[in-house]
């Protein structure tokens, strides 16, 4: 049997940057909306779209099975943990005296990107066993309702 995977490298691709961005980027800002009914909510801004990695997990599940999901996740898992060394190595790193921005940038740097390792540590295991349970609970609803029912594996 021939599977078409057109699309397995975009949305792998599109899976990573979300989870990236969402990890590196988003932790750096702290935002307040105001929901109705909640009221004002602080939050930080990586989690405005870290909800796309499930999405991303569920259609890559659905159309490509488990054993491919598994693999974009531990693609994503790789990733984290390389970008997170390479943050950490850069934030170590000297600023060099020829470059006085680059002296003054560094405290600034280090406040926004030197927790990092912790929240990617949490993320990281966090997003180990929910993606990989996801993507199990969605496989299994799939033999479970004999590839019906599409609404209720998206939940």
């Amino acid at each position: 049997m021939h599977r078409n995977f057109r699309y397995y490298d975009l949305i792998l691709g599109a899976f990573v940057a979300v989870l990236l961005c969402s990890n590196l980027i988003g932790p750096a800002k702290v935002v307040q909306v105001d929901f109705p009914f909640l009221g004002p909510t602080d939050f930080g801004a990586g989690n405005i779209f870290f909800p796309l990695s499930y999405l991303f997990g569920d259609i890559l599940t659905e159309v490509y099975g488990y054993a491919m999901a598994r693999r974009v996740i531990w693609a994503g898992f790789g990733a984290m943990l390389f970008a997170t060394i390479m943050t950490w190595v850069v934030l170590a790193l000297p600023a060099s005296p020829n470059e006085p921005f680059s002296a003054q940038l560094q405290p600034a740097l280090v406040t926004c990107f030197g927790g990092g390792w912790r929240i990617a540590l949490g993320s990281i295991i966090a997003f180990f066993v929910g993606d990989f349970l996801n993507s199990y609970v969605l496989a299994k609803l799939k033999v479970r309702t004999q590839g019906r029912h599409l609404w209720l594996r998206f939940i």
